[in-house]
């Protein structure tokens, strides 16, 4: 599986990260991507800024890695109190900025608002995240008896069917059921 966040398979924004806080004085921000293995904000010319559901667009001037974060230079951020206004934005690109997955992979963000089902057919409930946790990522899904988060993984993940809109799972009675209320 691939990360991403933010976003609907059919949205056009993939959320790779948010400003964590100024790096320095001249206007630096700190990036946390959601995805730490990922280079892709490396590589961009132009970003997009979300916060309050609107996405604006903002020229990256510089980009590097600094231990587990990105620092971005962006156009028209000059210095710390700048840079401090946008803690907690999201940092996304243009869905058609990512690389195509490889065989057998598929984005994080392509699960989101998936229909769960168990082997036989029978409803599970939908996906409304995936959690990535130090040794598995998860599927969050919300159905009518509760809430489980289902292991990326087999035997628990039996297959993903994007063009059906559809995940198929097996094993449940082994994971928890968090109920509402």
């Amino acid at each position: 599986m691939t990360s991403g966040r933010g976003a609907r398979g059919d949205d056009p924004w993939v959320a790779l990260g948010a400003i964590a806080r100024p790096h320095g004085v001249r206007g630096e921000v700190r990036v946390f991507r959601y995805n730490p293995e990922s280079t892709l904000l490396l590589d961009q010319s132009r970003v997009w800024l979300a916060e309050g559901g609107e996405h604006r667009p903002i020229r990256v001037l510089a980009a590097r890695i600094h231990g587990d974060m990105v620092l971005l230079t962006l156009q028209g951020v000059g210095d710390r109190d700048a840079a401090e206004a946008l803690r907690g934005v999201e940092v996304c690109v243009g869905r058609d900025a990512l690389p195509p997955p490889e065989e057998d992979e598929v984005y994080h963000v392509d699960l989101v608002g998936l229909n769960v089902v168990d082997e036989t057919g029978s409803p599970v409930g939908s996906v409304s995240d995936v959690i990535r946790y130090p040794s598995v990522d998860c599927l969050v899904v919300e159905g009518e008896d509760g809430v489980r988060e289902i292991p990326l993984l087999d035997p628990y993940v039996v297959e993903v069917r994007l063009e059906e809109k559809r995940v198929v799972v097996a094993n449940l009675e082994d994971l928890d059921v968090t109920r509402p209320g």
